[in-house]
């Protein structure tokens, strides 16, 4: 009969979809084949050993040459800093405690966790201990122009 395709062009129909459409047939039904997810599977897996092999972070520690330790900064400030102040002054203190190595969260806010910085690097720099960015302190930090 013309128009009703017998069991066998079924057949033949499928093994076309299967193979030579590219997954047609995976698309119009909606499913994935095991097999669909290995390969994605490896295909992730090749994605990340790629990364991890090309992405240049050998996880090495910088030599002091390359810190921003080492780099004197060219911002300074010229009037002391408080508890509470806010600004560009701030972000360039906030910066420069972070490149000598102390945890500090650049947001331009001089609060508790920057006065805390600030007074860990001057209990180490064995300066006076007030929490204040003043001409002494600003000096050993390197920012001070005032």
């Amino acid at each position: 009969m013309f128009g009703v395709p017998s069991p066998r062009t079924r057949r033949i129909a499928d093994n076309v979809t299967r193979g030579a459409a590219g997954g047609a047939r995976r698309a119009t039904y909606g499913y994935f084949r095991r097999r669909d997810w290995y390969r994605l599977g490896g295909l992730v897996l090749a994605g990340v050993i790629f990364f991890e092999t090309f992405d240049g972070d050998d996880d090495t520690p910088a030599s002091a040459s390359e810190t921003a330790e080492a780099a004197p900064t060219t911002e300074a400030i010229s009037s002391p800093l408080y508890f509470g102040g806010r600004g560009e002054d701030v972000v360039i203190l906030q910066e420069r405690l972070a490149a000598v190595g102390l945890p500090v969260t650049v947001d331009g806010v001089y609060g508790q966790e920057t006065a805390d910085a600030v007074m860990a690097f001057q209990e180490r720099e064995q300066l006076n201990i007030d929490g204040v960015v003043g001409s002494e302190t600003g000096e050993a930090l390197g920012i001070w122009s005032g």
